[in-house]
């Protein structure tokens, strides 16, 4: 009996050895060798079996590199879960409250601006602006910035221009245009206009209006917004303590249904026909002008140029019809009688999904030109139901604001990939959320290697860059840049040719990156004559060989209607000759 005891003590069973390691039993199975058995006589002397290891064996066979490896991930996933929870906790000290303590120390009057689209919102807060400077407005887009450059200036009102893409600087400008991400919290001024302020609770960008709202530096504020964002704007000016005024403006040109349209016949000149990709924007403008009009396109891709021409051509009477995506929904004041959706679906980066109710009421709204028509018509191609019941209809209220990442985290210790991690993982506060750090941990992907604790803050600047992340072309492009910053080397310019229009948006977009990569590190890069030349290109293109853009069945080559969602014609689906579902155009 002794003799198997002493036995016994040698040999480790497995669950000794998943106590004592902390494996699983399928690792044993898998890595150890077989194990040996030994019989032992019980109290009540009757004999049994333990399988088990001598302690040497189960040490080498721990050792091997497949249970290493899984250790090691398991240790290092330990480690990361208890980072991330820490970083959570670092993030609450980081709450909206900070920024509205900021804000009351400041004393301002707000002037709340509330209406649909056309109903004079923005026009009221700009004539204030002019009488009373200096002063800065702050809108979504690059579009409205150039705009309210134009019109200030010819007003006699001197005003500079800047945006993520360029500053154009003003001698003696008292008022600054800017895309609202570029709002200066250093200068003091007596009127400051915020437009557009319902994308508040953008989870991309809501965080630049929330910012601007509570820390800018002026006397006056005047807000522009759509009716649904009254609520939580007044609620989060409440909380400041200071006064404010609402001023309800209506649309000026009154906006009503007209049903269904029934095709070229009816088109007719001042309409814009909306569609919601590049390929179908293309192919209706190239249908259009075979069937007589001449048509300006506008399109998200198409750079801000070439966008700008293109409403040029249409204010000065070259072109007599719009053909354009939701991209006209913001920032493009048009003389439109009628619009016209040719589609009713649009795709959100995932999947097609229906029109949403303020997307309607937004595009829809542009019908209509005070002084110009009576009123504005909105008609449908397709999904006749889904315009009529959501265009006028009030949208939702907006219950949540976006609140930004907080760069103050960048001086810890904590890897900046978990940093990002954790601020998605956060959970929802009642009134805010958080930031999408998305698009900035696809880009740490590529870039990983480079970070050290002497440049965390820089790649932080990079790596949040506006880039296209769903373009492999410009992030690879943007991680070439990026790497060349880093290292103190040249940043290489772009060259994606300039045969095509997709080639052309490319060259556009990639110049773009360069500009705003450089800027973040103090450079500034004139690409003017080169972003220039590249929107002559296209204007080129949009003007040669237009039947090219006409999206054909991709069976029988049969020209697709106007509106066509899919591929190939209905009588070719209906054959099966396409052998399978038809794909989205």
């Amino acid at each position: 009996m002794a003799k198997d005891s002493k036995k016994k003590e040698k040999l480790l069973t497995r669950q000794q050895i998943i106590k004592k390691y902390n494996i699983t039993k399928k690792l044993i199975q898998a890595y150890f060798p077989k194990p040996e058995i030994m019989r032992v006589r019980g109290r009540g002397g009757s004999w049994w079996t333990v399988e088990g290891w001598p302690e040497d064996v189960a040490a080498r066979a721990i050792q091997h590199p497949e249970i290493q490896k899984l250790m090691k991930e398991r240790d290092e996933k330990a480690l990361r879960d208890r980072q991330i929870g820490e970083i959570m906790e670092l993030y609450a000290a980081f709450s909206p409250e900070s920024l509205i303590d900021r804000a009351q120390r400041l004393h301002r009057m707000f002037v709340l601006h509330v209406g649909p689209t056309n109903s004079g919102k923005t026009y009221d807060a700009i004539e204030d602006l002019k009488t009373h400077t200096p002063g800065a407005y702050l809108g979504p887009l690059r579009l409205l910035a150039l705009e309210m450059f134009d019109k200030l200036n010819d007003a006699g009102v001197p005003c500079s221009m800047l945006t993520g893409e360029e500053s154009i600087p003003v001698e003696g400008a008292q008022v600054v245009s800017s895309t609202i991400e570029l709002c200066s919290f250093n200068r003091h001024y007596r009127t400051a206009v915020i437009d557009e302020a319902q994308l508040i609770a953008d989870k991309n960008r809501g965080s630049a209006w929330l910012r601007a709202i509570c820390l800018v530096d002026a006397e006056m504020v005047h807000i522009c917004m759509a009716p649904e964002a009254l609520p939580f704007i007044e609620k989060l000016i409440t909380s400041f303590g200071d006064p404010y005024n609402v001023v309800w403006h209506k649309r000026l040109a009154p906006l009503r249904y007209a049903g269904k349209c029934k095709g070229y016949g009816d088109f007719r000149a001042d309409d814009a026909i909306i569609c919601f990709s590049r390929k179908s924007v293309l192919s209706t403008a190239a249908i259009l002008e075979r069937h007589g009009f001449h048509a300006s396109v506008i399109y998200g891709a198409l750079p801000p140029e070439a966008r700008r021409s293109e409403v040029r051509k249409y204010l000065a009477g070259e072109n007599d019809i719009v053909v354009a995506t939701d991209a006209i929904g913001l920032g493009i004041s048009l003389p439109i009688k009628r619009v016209i959706f040719a589609e009713t679906e649009k795709y959100d980066g995932k999947d097609f999904r229906p029109l949403t109710t303020a997307e309607v009421n937004q595009i829809g709204g542009r019908a209509g030109r005070y002084g110009l028509n009576e009123y504005g018509e909105v008609l449908a191609l397709g999904d006749t139901e889904l315009i009529g019941e959501k265009l006028g209809r009030s949208v939702r209220a907006i219950k949540q604001a976006c609140i930004g990442f907080p760069r103050e985290v960048l001086t810890t210790a904590y890897p900046l990939e978990l940093l990002l991690l954790a601020w998605d993982r956060m959970p929802r506060e009642r009134d805010f959320v958080r930031e999408s750090m998305q698009d900035a941990q696809i880009l740490l992907r590529h870039f990983r290697k480079q970070i050290t604790p002497e440049n965390r803050e820089l790649v932080f600047d990079l790596i949040t860059c506006p880039v296209d992340t769903r373009a492999e072309e410009l992030v690879l492009y943007w991680s070439r840049c990026a790497e060349a910053i880093v290292k103190k080397k040249r940043v290489p310019t772009p060259w994606f040719g300039d045969e095509t229009l997709q080639d052309c948006e490319l060259q556009y977009k990639a110049y773009d990156i360069r500009h705003q990569l450089l800027r973040r590190i103090g450079l500034e890069d004139d690409c003017t004559e080169e972003r220039q030349a590249v929107c002559r290109r296209i204007a080129e293109l949009m003007r040669e060989n237009k039947d090219q853009y006409i999206l054909r069945c991709r069976v029988c080559g049969k020209e697709l209607p106007i509106g066509s969602l899919f591929n190939c014609c209905e009588r070719c689906w209906a054959r099966r000759e396409n052998g399978g579902q038809p794909r989205r155009n």
